[in-house]
């Protein structure tokens, strides 16, 4: 009996914590580095980290560019979501990440 009603509440609190987050949202996801390559064009940016990967991150109107004009060698730092295969920023932030 005690089995049972401990699966039951691991299912409960299951339910409970899916119920909680957003349906059909992606959690945001963070990173730092520099400007590694700029098109405007495409509005894309690749960001090298400090390990030296590199990430590929797309732009649209709703994303919100902080401190200053985007240029190749910049330091930022960006939130990004992931949706249909491609990274999409939230988020820009031009300059050294305050400590």
């Amino acid at each position: 009996m005690k089995k049972v009603s401990l699966v039951t509440a691991f299912a409960l609190l299951l339910v409970a914590i899916a119920a909680s987050a957003e349906p059909g949202k992606t959690p945001e996801k963070m990173i730092s580095g520099s400007i590694a390559r700029l098109d405007t064009a495409s509005r894309t940016i690749t960001v090298a980290d400090a390990k030296g990967v590199q990430w590929t991150i797309l732009w649209n109107d709703s994303t919100r560019v902080l401190g200053g004009e985007l240029k190749q060698g910049q330091a930022v730092q960006l939130g990004y979501v992931e949706s249909e295969g491609k990274n999409w920023a939230t988020w820009i932030r031009v300059g050294e990440a305050k400590q």
